[in-house]
């Protein structure tokens, strides 16, 4: 049966070209395109600068004390140059040039200070917990020692110090269940695939507890 000459296929046929409007594949392509895109962006974007309020605000507020009172004491002395410049008839230019020149060095002079001392409080922590994370890595347990009076991140390495202790008494029950395992396993291993399991579980046991019980803390000296 021929149906290209059909009328009534022709008619269905022009009927199903009407019904596709001009640019609905186009239009659909992009909807799905646009909601990959919108897929791909980020949900949220971080906007809060303050996360640890007593740490940030403190060194925020030493910082702006330090630059306030720079600028304060040389505004004093410029103050009593242009007093004094004026009361005995001088161009005080010259000793305004020297006076900004010596402010400028002293700032720098104490906020390099500032800067030693603040990275000296906050290095000292982290080369200690970097000395913790390799002894981890290892395959030992620190010896925790607390920081000292004047450092910083003291709420950081207690979180540290907490989750290696938790660690450290879980593998220690690890140690006791495979210690009761093999305690009920040696009078009955008796083949060799038995026996070389039970090696296995005996070496497991081994490592566990000389990392439990020998903690490192030799290297672990404390940061002056």
């Amino acid at each position: 049966m021929r149906l290209r000459g059909c009328p009534v296929f022709r008619v269905n046929l022009a009927r199903g070209r009407k019904q596709t409007a001009p640019g609905t594949w186009g239009t659909l392509v992009n909807d799905m395109s646009d909601g990959n895109q919108k897929t791909v962006r980020p949900s949220h974007v971080r906007r809060t600068y303050i996360l640890d309020r007593p740490f940030q605000l403190k060194y925020i507020l030493l910082l702006a004390g330090i630059g306030a009172g720079s600028i304060l004491v040389f505004g004093l002395l410029a103050h009593r140059v242009h007093v004094s410049s004026t009361a005995l008839g001088l161009d005080g230019g010259q000793t305004l040039l020297w006076l900004t020149a010596v402010g400028a060095l002293g700032t720098a002079v104490a906020m390099g200070l500032f800067g030693l001392v603040f990275t000296h409080r906050v290095a000292g922590p982290v080369h200690v917990m970097s000395l913790y994370v390799a002894a981890l890595a290892a395959g030992r347990y620190p010896r925790m020692r607390p920081l000292r009076r004047g450092d910083e991140l003291k709420q950081f390495f207690d979180r540290f110090t907490e989750a290696v202790t938790r660690i450290r008494e879980r593998e220690a029950d690890e140690a006791y269940a495979l210690e009761t395992v093999l305690e009920a396993l040696r009078p009955v291993a008796t083949t060799p695939e038995a026996l070389e399991a039970l090696g296995t579980l005996s070496a497991l046991h081994t490592r566990k507890r000389q990392a439990v019980d020998t903690p490192t803390g030799s290297t672990f000296k404390s940061v002056a």
